[in-house]
């Protein structure tokens, strides 16, 4: 138990850092229910540092935009900025940011086929399309515009009166980690700079070169390192920061550094969580005494038969060395003095006033809840809010705090029924499944919808190959998997421009079928698919998952 009354005298008149960690749209919801609870202890005001990585960097960066907005003093209802505003933006938060989520940002990034034509060429990645999504649902509708630079992230905050109570608040930073493959080391991305973090977290400069930060303001730029730095954009910073690697093609920079001999350096950089998937390590080359770190990141689970599959113990490998790199992150955390940290991760036990019952069972379905950028129903959402919320409560208790009437607060009802929590419980379970996850659900609708999709089709292609001579349905199926071999993405064929004879094979073959419009045929494929998945499964889904809706 850590005394609230201390850490928050700390932390108003020392160096607070706000740590949000990475684990997907998971890590999102449950950050919102830390920032509500710590929003109505009076925390928020204080926090100096934001640093975030991954899902931490999506919900982070919308936190600070709002922050941003409110002590610019560009908000519509003139907010002044005390205790009272933090709660009222994160209130804020709770809705806004569940309604985009439960837009699909991951599916919605195929939804448009003359995107999808691109990203069937090297020159555009799924990368860029998910930066601009970010920006375009999330960042802009706060920012007032599409067009934001990382340049103009400082906030330039407005001049309020002043308080009779003599209430203040500190100017934040934002700090989105992200990792270099060229170095294996930390890169940061904020309003001042980009460049990677020295640290004794790196390795010695004499086997690896650091790459420098470059300060945006730096009369030393060189005019092209200008151009560049000018127009990188908020979402590409994100999306590098949430570039799961395998998943995501990395963010490039080409031209910010060259070689000793004078060649180009192209940095690409993945997800922040390879190297530090707590953000700490920012917080702690940036000397804060006060530490406050929320952490939904994946812990390593026990397994009673590992597969001995060479996927599987590779995964397993991976899973276990990210574990080992956390523990020491951590331990450099909790060795710091008592108060000068708190620390709230997705999986702690928690009191019986949280999850009367079936306690257990609820924290191993909340802890294997997927960790992607998919829609998240209001069953999963709220849980994840509340338990957040919920654990820093009882970290940090203050029964002299008035609870808000948040929306997430509705879970309760359903915990302390009976046959509600079990309704939940098994829809929780359901959402560790990547795909598919409604047809998991036990509802006959998703079934039926795919029966009758698939008689029209069929029956119909069945009739029309009857009518046709063998040779054409032939050149179909040349077609068909002429298709197939252009459509592997950028990454598939970097490995077969490797063999020479692979390459010039493919080069011709995608000549040949570029004047036929094939991309084009691709990529409006590929969005009437998207079409569907948003508009009949994900939508049941989303309405299976509203709290309230009936059990069967």
């Amino acid at each position: 138990m850590i005394d609230l009354t201390a850490f928050r005298t700390a932390a108003q008149h020392l160096k607070t850092g706000l740590a949000l960690s990475g684990g997907g749209l998971r890590a999102s919801l449950f950050h919102i229910g830390v920032l509500g609870r710590l929003a109505e202890l009076d925390l928020l005001r204080h926090v100096e540092v934001i640093s975030t990585v991954s899902g931490g960097s999506i919900i982070g960066t919308y936190y600070y935009l709002k922050v941003k907005e409110l002590l610019e003093g560009r908000r519509a209802d003139r907010l002044s900025p005390g205790p009272a505003a933090y709660i009222q933006l994160v209130q804020e938060m709770e809705v806004d940011f569940l309604h985009t989520v439960q837009k699909n940002l991951r599916m919605r990034a195929f939804l448009d086929q003359r995107k999808n034509a691109r990203m069937f060429r090297e020159s555009y990645s799924s990368t860029d399309r998910m930066a601009e999504l970010y920006t375009e649902y999330l960042y802009a509708p706060v920012q007032g515009t599409t067009g934001i630079f990382l340049k103009d992230l400082p906030i330039d905050p407005a001049a309020f009166p002043a308080s009779d109570d003599g209430l203040s608040y500190k100017i934040p930073t934002l700090i989105l980690n992200a990792t270099a493959l060229n170095t294996g080391h930390l890169w940061q991305f904020t309003g001042a700079f980009v460049g990677e973090d020295s640290s004794r977290y790196n390795r010695s400069a004499r086997q690896m070169p650091v790459m420098p930060k470059l300060y945006f303001d730096s009369p030393e730029l060189t005019p092209r390192q200008r151009f560049i730095l000018d127009r990188l954009t908020l979402g590409q910073a994100v999306a590098a920061s949430c570039c799961v690697p395998g998943l995501y093609e990395p963010l490039c920079l080409n031209g910010l550094y060259q070689s000793e001999t004078g060649e180009d350096i192209v940095i690409r950089l993945v997800d922040g969580g390879v190297f530090d998937n707590q953000g700490l390590i920012s917080l702690f080359a940036e000397d804060c005494t006060q530490i406050l770190c929320s952490d939904a990141s994946d812990l390593l689970k026990p397994v009673q038969d590992p597969s001995t599959r060479l996927l599987n113990v590779a995964i397993r490998a991976n899973e276990i060395m990210m574990d080992r790199i956390r523990n020491t992150i951590l331990d450099d955390l909790f060795a710091r003095p008592p108060y000068s940290y708190v620390f709230f991760h997705l999986g702690a036990t928690v009191s019986p006033q949280t999850f009367p019952d079936d306690a257990p069972q609820l924290l191993y379905a909340l802890t294997h809840i997927r960790t992607d950028l998919d829609s998240f129903t209001d069953r999963e959402a709220c849980t994840l809010m509340y338990y957040g919320y919920r654990l820093v409560g009882e970290t940090l208790q203050n029964p002299a705090a008035a609870e808000v009437d948040w929306r997430f607060l509705r879970i309760q009802d359903v915990l302390r029924d009976e046959p509600q929590r079990q309704v939940l419980l098994q829809h929780l379970q359901v959402g560790a499944k990547p795909f598919f996850k409604v047809f998991f659900l036990g509802k006959p609708a998703p079934y039926a919808i795919v029966l009758a999709a698939l008689m029209a089709p069929v029956g119909a292609v069945a009739f029309v190959l009857s009518l046709l001579p063998w040779w054409v349905s032939g050149l179909l199926a040349l077609g068909l998997l002429s298709m197939v071999a252009y459509s592997q993405n950028a990454r598939i064929n970097q490995y077969l421009d490797r063999v020479e004879w692979l390459r010039r094979a493919r080069r011709r073959l995608a000549r040949a079928m570029a004047p036929l419009g094939i991309p084009t045929l691709l990529g409006l494929s590929v969005a009437a698919v998207t079409w569907v998945h948003l508009n009949l499964f994900d939508r049941l889904f989303l309405r299976y998952g509203r709290i309230g809706h009936r059990a069967h």
